[in-house]
């Protein structure tokens, strides 16, 4: 069933056909508009925009076309639908290209038909979602930051908004570089805490005392040096949100103590024999999938069940290939300003060698790559050569396709350090390599992180 806010109108100049179109669709639960010629429909949708218009070719007065070029002038977002009974290839490309959904030839089928039109309405209630949120971010002190109108982005609008309001702990999981702080921020944002403020920690390469002196705080003299009390960061976040960064990696007996955080209301600081009640919310972000964590027995289940009232998954920036060209603009405008630039666009080369890569580091890699970039270039559009080396060592010997080992290697540590978001400690790990030694090959190869 359609929400009555989903606004339909037919255009047929057959009277009997779009009367029974009408009530075909009211029988679905769709409302319809119905007009049997061009002009009274646009005084209409002039007054108030319909969010579907499904349009003969041939109408008395306007031709289909114009009534797809005027709707799209008029609100974008309009979806439209062609139906014509003088079908061609032609006219299919040149509506499609005009902005329509979709082309239909007459005779419609019905089945097809309400597919059709159960796909168009979804997805105009989901950008309707989508465009509330962005309200509601803009009206909770500005946007976050998440940038994306693929549907799997759309998906991830939907359940923010939907967790938001709750209070309940949320597991943001993803790839490095996916954006997890930036959902965390989100969540934040639209919830009734968000006047409070929003703390994170990073719970990867810390000894277990070490996480509970910054997150519980200690009073004077717990330990040598103590020679003050002092607020963790559980307690500086009391009223609002605690982003747990990487929880996979927090100890075993930390998460322990995380566990009756959450179950009693309450922490003692590292010394203190009186608890400190406290209203948090809790995040926990993961790069790693917490079930296969918790059936490796890396990571407690009933946390993990505590945790796990909804979990956030992230696509891969491959996933969601749509949003390349709205993230890629984005970072121009931003290393534009930051680097008093004016690059106006990517050279077709430069765009298609960017559109054919997977992007392990995900959104913060592609960031990198256009920070890089646009420093480098030196006309208004970016170039082949303005990009990393690694990207382009592939699109540059098509002789042979072979490649020297110095580029590999190259090729290699720049695909791994951007796995890890930069993280050297890590890609010096995975590549089996002291810490030194990767950075000397980073300066060698004039890599960026």
């Amino acid at each position: 069933m359609a929400k009555p806010s989903v606004r339909l109108a037919i255009i047929e100049d057959e009277k009997i056909s779009g009367l029974r179109l009408q009530e075909h669709l009211a029988e679905l639960g769709y409302p319809v508009d119905l007009f049997f010629e061009g002009n009274p429909f646009l005084n209409a949708f002039l007054a108030s925009p319909h969010d579907l218009v499904i349009t003969d070719l041939k109408l008395p007065d306007l031709s289909g076309m114009d009534i797809l070029r005027r709707v799209k002038a008029r609100r974008s977002d309009t979806e439209v639908v062609v139906v014509t009974g003088y079908a061609s290839i032609d006219s299919a490309i040149e509506a499609v290209r005009a902005g329509a959904f979709h082309y239909l030839t007459k005779p419609i089928r019905l089945a097809e038909f309400d597919n059709l039109i159960a796909r168009i309405v979804e997805k105009i209630k989901i950008s309707n979602e989508a465009s509330s949120l962005r309200a509601l971010m803009a009206d909770n002190a500005g946007k976050a930051g998440i940038i994306g109108t693929s549907p799997e982005m759309e998906q991830v609008y939907r359940l923010i908004e939907k967790v938001a309001p709750l209070g309940c702990p949320v597991i943001i999981q993803g790839e490095s570089g996916t954006g997890k702080e930036l959902v965390a921020s989100a969540i934040h944002l639209l919830s009734p805490r968000n006047q409070a403020p929003i703390v994170s920690f990073n719970c990867g390469g810390f000894s277990p005392e070490l996480i509970a002196n910054e997150l519980f705080g200690h009073e004077k003299g717990a330990f040598t040096g103590a020679f003050a009390s002092r607020m963790g960061l559980l307690q500086s976040a009391n009223g609002g949100t605690v982003l747990l960064d990487e929880i996979a990696d927090m100890p075993a007996d930390m998460q322990v103590k995380l566990l009756r955080v959450l179950e009693e209301g309450q922490i003692y600081r590292v010394g203190a024999s009186r608890p400190v009640h406290l209203d948090i919310r809790i995040l926990a972000a993961s790069n790693r999938d917490l079930k296969e964590q918790v059936r490796s027995g890396r990571f407690r289940e009933d946390l993990f069940f505590r945790l796990n009232v909804m979990t956030i998954l992230l696509p891969r920036l491959v996933e969601r290939k749509g949003d390349l060209w709205l993230l890629a603009d984005h970072f121009r405008h931003k290393f534009n300003k930051a680097y008093k630039k004016d690059i106006r666009g990517f050279s077709v080369k430069a765009r298609e060698i960017l559109a054919q890569y997977d992007f392990p580091g995900n959104i913060r890699e592609l960031e990198n790559i256009i920070a890089r970039a646009v420093a480098l270039a030196e006309g208004t559009e970016i170039q082949v050569e303005d990009l990393p080396p690694f990207l382009t060592a592939s699109h540059s010997s098509p002789d042979t396709g072979l490649q020297s080992l110095e580029e590999m290697e190259r090729i290699h540590i720049a695909k791994v350090l951007a796995s890890v978001g930069g993280h050297r400690d890590k890609a010096a790990s995975i590549l089996g390599i002291t810490r030194s030694t990767l950075w000397r090959k980073i300066n060698k190869f004039g890599l960026v992180e």
